[in-house]
């Protein structure tokens, strides 16, 4: 057995204070301990091979579940398929690996599950042997009898310790909770943040119910939902920051307040990313539906060989889905609506054991895991590569951080202290793996994950030094065969040009809703920047102990000197950093608190104090609460653009099934569902991604549409080897060109009435929400 947890590298700790008189408080039985003890001296402490047990019975319950799903189908198909994602795999493994804290160890069960799971898919689909629910079922299998075998190997060997498990705590206020063996749960605090989880979830349920996205305007979900949502996301804030002020630094007494605290978390995911699934009858956001066409294509069981198709060779994400979908029996479709709930439920666990390894503190742990959630606005997380590959990135950085870190930030050749050199090895070996199967997800991610482990190497700061090297020869194996096709279709190197690399993709605002939603993420981002430098600051005497966060924090601007990534690297500058950016300013609000207490408790020796005074948790609950609507307006502002209606989606499936293959599928504007089946490779054979349009394309920005703009469009369509070519007009394009200004009012209707009456043209299809002209030359 490997023992992952062996000597590992403790959080950088602050130095040594002036020995000052201990604060005193009394627990609920009477007995007096230092705030923050988890236990009274000389208890022993648990076993820590005892989580194998844990994750082997995982294992083995989401194996056979799933192995029943497949054969009973509904209801509990997809249910258990997407358990046995989540969990399966990475169960089997740790069940016969003794990594602690348990943090970590359901942080990496989900990691490698995933991570293993796309692997597979992704192999089958390149061994051109596509059979999805063959190979889940194998796979769990496989899982039962490695998970069995785990429960086995851990009843002979008592937990691993070849004979009876130590001693066990007993606590003394254990009784009065009746929970000897372990840390008591506060009953009463637990069951009231249960009435308000309870009673924010009505409260949003109602508001869902009284909302008509039908009339969102230009200032998008805030300006459309009932006011009752705003009732629950304060309530949500509201309750995590009382269940966070009742917290001690390690699980103690208040074990009812972290779970508390655990339930607010998924409740902001809920309402921040589940809000849009329930209002919208189909995905939103028009990018995604081209995901969804890979995915289609893939569980068709078509190859993924097109040299010139960047979704095709990248296919990691889409070969996952496409195995999920089919053992799960969900359509690709429901899929993309959960998805932002997916995967920010799956990267709470990653963040909060990053923060745990930083910072061995719960309190701080909550606060970056909850900070990153609220101040998130960039939309990563839909159905789509990057979302995959920027969970993928936390989990490489996770183990780097735990089991490769230089103990206290010190000499790389220092090897007294932390992970011996067999485990180190297991964690490297288990880093470029982890990274492989993201450099298969994701064109960006990987290189910015290099660089950030770079710096950290540089700096002596991680062990073994020769890591970036080997990382950096996983993702360039990668590119060199595709490396043509990526530089003639996008772009590598855009210049040094920091500043216009930063300037993201608006020329201009073209309405009243985007200049409100630009201004509100640009100064949240700036204030979650503003405060970091701050946070920094404030341990500029004791820098080491924020060294890794602020260097994985500030590495992300590399970006902005060689690439705009099509005008988005602003917005995956601001993703990369944000997770160390919470951390930073979480500890900086912790620390500070904790000195102000540390300050009262000296004046009032045995008085029990919370750690977050009114003042503080009033203060932490309007940053919080403001940072939430600041993202839900970064992310759901431009909502009436967003939004597909169900006209537009089957238009658009309309037009793959109906086209002639070989053609030219053009658009007014990009705002339209394309490439949404398995037949998109068909069409716009010379076009790498995305379908040819009339603003970026033709070149038409804010032109009037009108006859004299005519020849231009032809003579653009005509450009293209597909014969004929077909030009898409959509209520979806109108509402895009009136929030961008991409054309002066009306252009569009009077394009349509142009169309309708010119030789060469023909109406393809025509529908309530969509129009296809046929361009025949």
């Amino acid at each position: 057995m490997t023992d992952l947890a062996l000597r590992p590298v403790r959080p950088f700790l602050e130095p040594a204070a002036v020995p000052a008189t201990p604060a005193v408080e009394t627990t609920p039985a009477g007995v007096a301990g230092r705030r923050g003890d988890a236990a009274p001296a000389g208890d022993t402490a648990p076993d820590p091979r005892a989580g194998r047990t844990g994750q082997a019975y995982t294992g083995l319950i989401v194996a056979v579940l799933a192995l029943l799903g497949l054969s009973a189908g509904d209801p509990w198909q997809a249910p258990t398929a997407v358990a046995f994602a989540a969990l399966g795999p990475g169960a089997a493994l740790l069940s016969h690996l003794a990594v602690r804290p348990a943090a970590t160890r359901w942080a990496t069960t989900v990691l490698a599950s995933l991570a293993g799971y796309a692997a597979v898919a992704t192999g089958s689909v390149w061994a051109g042997w596509w059979q999805p629910r063959l190979a889940v079922g194998t796979m769990a299998v496989a899982v039962a009898a490695v998970s069995a075998a785990g429960l086995l190997r851990a009843a002979r060997a008592g937990h691993g310790h070849g004979s009876r498990p130590g001693p066990v705590r007993r606590w003394p206020h254990a009784r009065r909770a009746g929970l000897a063996g372990r840390p008591a749960v506060a009953r009463r605090p637990l069951l009231a943040h249960a009435v308000v989880i309870g009673a924010a979830l009505a409260l949003w349920w109602i508001a869902m119910s009284r909302t008509d996205v039908a009339e969102v305007g230009g200032f998008g979900l805030l300006g459309t939902v009932s006011p009752i949502f705003l009732a629950a996301l304060a309530l949500t804030v509201a309750g995590f920051v009382a269940a966070l002020a009742g917290l001690r630094p390690t699980a103690d007494r208040t074990a009812g307040r972290g779970l508390a605290a655990a339930g607010y978390l998924v409740l902001l995911v809920v309402l921040l990313h589940g809000t849009t699934p329930l209002l919208l009858d189909q995905p939103q956001y028009a990018w995604t539906y081209k995901h969804l066409g890979v995915i289609d294509l893939i569980a068709a069981g078509n190859p993924v060989d097109a040299a010139t198709d960047i979704y095709q060779q990248w296919p990691a994400l889409f070969a996952g889905a496409a195995q999920l979908g089919a053992a799960g029996g969900i359509a690709p479709a429901t899929l993309a609506d959960w998805s932002p709930v997916f995967f920010n439920l799956a990267a709470a666990p990653v963040l909060y054991a990053i923060a745990r390894t930083l910072a061995d503190d719960r309190r701080v742990a909550y606060l970056t895991v909850f900070g990153f959630f609220a101040v998130n606005w960039v939309e990563e997380d839909y159905l789509s590569p990057q979302a995959f590959g920027f969970l993928l990135s936390l989990g490489v950085l996770l183990i780097v951080l735990t089991w490769l870190r230089s103990p206290a930030g010190g000499s790389a050749s220092d090897c007294r202290d932390g992970p011996d050199r067999r485990v180190r090895g297991w964690a490297t070996v288990a880093a470029l793996a982890l990274l492989a199967v993201l450099t298969a997800a994701h064109q960006l991610s990987p290189y910015l994950v290099v660089a950030q482990v770079a710096v950290l190497a540089a700096l002596r700061l991680v062990r073994p030094r020769w890591l970036p090297l080997a990382m950096g020869a996983v993702v360039l194996g990668y590119l060199l065969p595709r490396f043509g096709f990526v530089s003639e279709a996008f772009g590598v190197f855009d210049g040094f040009d920091i500043f216009a690399n930063a300037a993201g993709n608006a020329e201009s605002w073209g309405s009243t809703g985007q200049a409100f939603s630009a201004i509100v993420v640009r100064t949240l981002a700036l204030t979650v920047w503003a405060l970091t430098v701050l946070a920094v600051l404030a341990y500029r005497r004791r820098l080491r102990t924020v060294l890794v966060p602020a260097l994985l924090a500030a590495t992300p601007f590399v970006l902005l000197a060689a690439q705009s990534y099509g005008g988005e690297a602003i917005y995956r500058v601001f993703l990369f950093s944000a997770p160390w950016c919470a951390f930073l300013i979480a500890r900086a609000v912790v620390d500070r608190a904790d000195r102000r207490l540390d300050r009262a408790d000296q004046r009032r020796v045995g008085r029990r104090r919370r750690w977050l005074g009114p003042v503080a948790a009033v203060a932490v609950a309007a940053a919080l609460g403001g940072f939430a609507l600041g993202t839900v307006q970064g992310r759901h502002g431009q909502l009436a653009v967003d939004r597909q209606t169900a006209d537009e989606v089957a238009a658009a499936r309309q037009l793959y099934a109906a086209a002639e293959p070989g053609a030219t599928i053009a658009v007014a504007t990009s705002n339209f569902p394309s490439r949404l089946t398995a037949a998109y490779p068909q069409f716009n054979t010379d076009v790498p991604a995305g379908e040819p349009d009339l603003v970026v394309g033709a070149q038409l920005r804010g032109a009037a549409l009108d006859g004299e703009h005519l020849p231009a469009i032809e003579q653009f369509l005509g450009s293209f080897t597909g014969d004929p070519a077909y030009l898409v007009v959509s209520d979806g394009m109108r509402r895009q060109s009136d929030y961008f200004g991409y054309f002066a009012p009306g252009s569009l209707d009077r394009l349509e009435r142009l169309l309708d009456g010119r030789d060469g043209w023909s109406v393809f299809q025509r529908s309530d929400d969509v129009t296809v002209y046929r361009y025949a030359g």
